[in-house]
């Protein structure tokens, strides 16, 4: 082994000298004795890029015209390639070391070169145990050898890197290191807070979207953690092969992503056939889970472009959804802003579009903490809108029971009419029918032998002249016809029961309103006279049995109205009908006892009634049937004089 390093190191010592000849590496870097903070290294490297590809000391580059001057102080390289950096450095310092801020290089070494001979050589990263490397802090930090000598550096990563490098003396970087390790601790405290917060949240409302950012904020924390090397340092440092799965992380960060954002803005319910694209995002990141543990090499290639335009997408929906009126749209448009100039910038950064700086280079882990807390700001206001619409929920639960308790009370109210007036008209038909049995049995009495016809014609002749057989037929048949009407009345009342609608349809008010007086003559006494004036109306769509119950009700209230006065002497109901500018009037008008002002300004309120056992249902449940046809009724009265009842329709022709 010892004799196989030999023969390296005289390799490399061949190659150094060749360079040393040869090759302009840029202008020596001095280090002067007591310098302190921190040094830059712009214009003092170099770099070639590898061409075989081979992680062999002697591949080091040797051609001049390999080497390219940096013109900056940031090492950078693509996927797949291996990356030679060179400086001459005059270090006359004790306490200054070599930089390279990155936590993610996979594989990293350095040589010092002094006089064509190699003083020193570390090979590190993320590849290698956390122990390989020289001082146990984060960033790759060496210690730099006195005097003049050249700086090699050999960089082959499995992403796009941009590491930027300095010298800095030992007490500088400790006070920054510090810094950055209590802005990084303070970073995944806050997320922590905020995934301990959100748990609770979820256990007590069990809102989908706040698992998925429960989960969201995990995989964020997993993953940046993982990124800036903590996870190494802490958590695996003798496990290096757990960072190749980092993209995994990242992955599963991005699925729960997509998951929270299309739960929170309802993607699947305002844009069904986004959210079927999204399921392709998933399906994407779910591969590039299995490509990950496949070893894929350009892994990272994959999550660079998958996150880009999963951003761009989401953003585009946040708009779409927005315009489509759902209000909490607009908060997460002003959150993914931010989200989305971070991403781009950091990928592009890499990418080498823009030059590097610390804003991109770190920004996109301090936005996705703020990113965090608004998204947490916007689900507490998503909370505060499903608790206020839970309460109009349980509002509306309220009123559509206590709608149905109406209604039912209205349907019971409404059975009653037609119930009522058979039930009047029970007392003229039993008397009618008990009069037609007697003439029957004096009939039967002409089939006896010995009986005496003449005698007999003359005893019926005097029962009929006495019942007044003419008027006892004419009441049965209007009878029998009111119990009809009655009786498909009550029919269509219980059919509005059970399917509780407002069904419409065509009908004819003139035709309803004939037949619901020829159900209420039967029980009117002879001193009131009921007149129709029906005019030419349209046929109208709408709720015969709202209609009917407006009707029965109002005509049964001018009954009562002139039943109620002492002294009956030319009492009328007067029904008339006409069409004026497109609404179709029906006006009832009686000659009863009238109502008082007080009274009038009460008449449509729930509960109020002028009768003794009234419910105070009629007159309310008429004005709400009329206004569910976008109509109106209205009273006139006067006391002693009479009520006139005018209801407004809006005509709705049947074509």
């Amino acid at each position: 082994m010892e004799k196989a390093n030999q023969i390296r190191y005289s390799i490399f010592s061949v190659c150094i000298s060749f360079l040393c000849g040869s090759v302009s590496g840029g202008n020596e870097l001095v280090i002067n004795q007591g310098s302190s903070g921190q040094i830059n290294v712009f214009n003092h490297i170099s770099v070639c890029k590898e061409s075989n590809n081979q992680y062999l000391l002697s591949d080091i580059p040797c051609e001049k015209d390999d080497w390219v001057p940096l013109v900056d102080s940031v090492l950078s390289g693509g996927v797949g390639y291996t990356y030679w950096f060179k400086m001459t450095i005059e270090n006359n310092s004790t306490n200054h070391l070599l930089v390279i801020r990155d936590q993610s290089i996979d594989y990293l070494d350095l040589y010092f070169v002094k006089n064509a001979t190699l003083i020193r050589q570390v090979s590190t990263g993320d590849a290698k145990p956390y122990d390989s490397r020289e001082i146990n802090v984060l960033d790759y930090v060496f210690s730099l050898p006195n005097g003049s000598f050249d700086c090699y550096l050999r960089i082959k990563n499995g992403v796009d890197f941009k590491s930027r490098t300095f010298i800095s003396s030992f007490n500088h970087l400790f006070e920054k290191s510090q810094s950055w390790n209590l802005l990084w601790g303070a970073y995944v405290g806050l997320l922590f807070v905020l995934i301990v917060y959100n748990v609770f949240i979820y256990l007590s409302t069990k809102e989908i979207a706040i698992g998925y950012y429960v989960f969201y904020l995990i995989f964020l924390v997993v993953a940046s953690s993982s990124v800036k090397g903590y996870t190494f340092q802490y958590i695996w440092p003798s496990q290096p092969y757990l960072n190749f799965y980092i993209p995994s992380f990242t992955s599963f960060y991005l699925i729960f992503m997509i998951l929270f954002v299309s739960s929170l803005l309802q993607i699947k319910r305002f844009e069904p056939s986004s959210f079927l694209l999204l399921k392709g995002f998933i399906w994407i990141n779910i591969l590039t889970v299995v490509l990950n543990l496949m070893d894929f090499s350009q892994i990272w290639i994959i999550i660079q472009i998958t996150s880009v335009t999963l951003s761009a997408y989401l953003f585009f929906l946040g708009i779409k959804i927005y315009l489509k009126g759902h209000d909490i749209a607009k908060y997460f448009l002003l959150t993914w802003s931010l989200h989305l100039f971070l991403i781009i910038g950091f990928v592009m950064l890499l990418k080498g579009y823009l030059s590097y700086n610390s804003l991109l280079s770190n920004g996109i882990f301090l936005g996705s903490a703020i990113e965090a807390i608004f998204l947490s700001v916007i689900i507490a206001y998503k909370l505060k809108q499903l608790r206020i619409e839970k309460e109009h929920a349980e509002e509306r639960v309220i009123r559509k029971q206590e709608e149905q308790r109406l209604f039912l009370s209205e349907q019971a109210h409404e059975i009653q009419n037609p119930v009522y007036f058979v039930s009047n008209y029970i007392g003229v038909l039993d008397r009618n029918v008990t009069f037609l049995n007697q003439l029957i049995t004096m009939y039967s009495k002409f089939k006896l032998d010995n009986v005496d016809v003449k005698k007999e014609r003359i005893r019926i002749q005097k029962f009929e002249d006495d019942v007044q057989i003419d008027l006892v037929k004419k009441e049965l048949n209007e009878g029998l016809e009111s119990v009809q009407i009655a009786i498909n009345r009550v029919s269509r009342i219980s059919r509005n029961l059970v399917s509780y609608n407002n069904y419409k349809q065509v009908m004819d008010i003139n035709k309803c309103i004939t037949e619901t007086l020829s159900m209420i003559r039967g029980n009117l006494v002879d001193d009131i006279l009921i007149g129709e004036h029906l005019g030419k109306i349209p046929m109208i769509r709408a709720s015969r049995v709202q209609i009917e119950q407006v009707l029965v009700n109002l005509l049964k209230n001018a009954v009562e109205a002139i039943e109620a006065k002492d002294i009956l002497t030319d009492e009328s109901i007067h029904v008339r009908t006409y069409l004026n500018s497109n609404k179709i009037f029906i006006v009832i008008e009686d000659t009863g006892v009238g109502i008082d002002k007080t009274s009038l300004g009460k008449m449509f309120d729930r509960s109020f009634t002028t009768k003794s056992e009234g419910k105070g249902i009629g007159m309310g449940l008429c004005k709400r049937m009329i206004e569910n046809h976008d109509g109106s009724i209205h009273i006139d009265s006067e006391i002693g004089v009479g009520t006139k009842l005018t209801v407004e329709i809006p005509t709705c022709r049947f074509e």
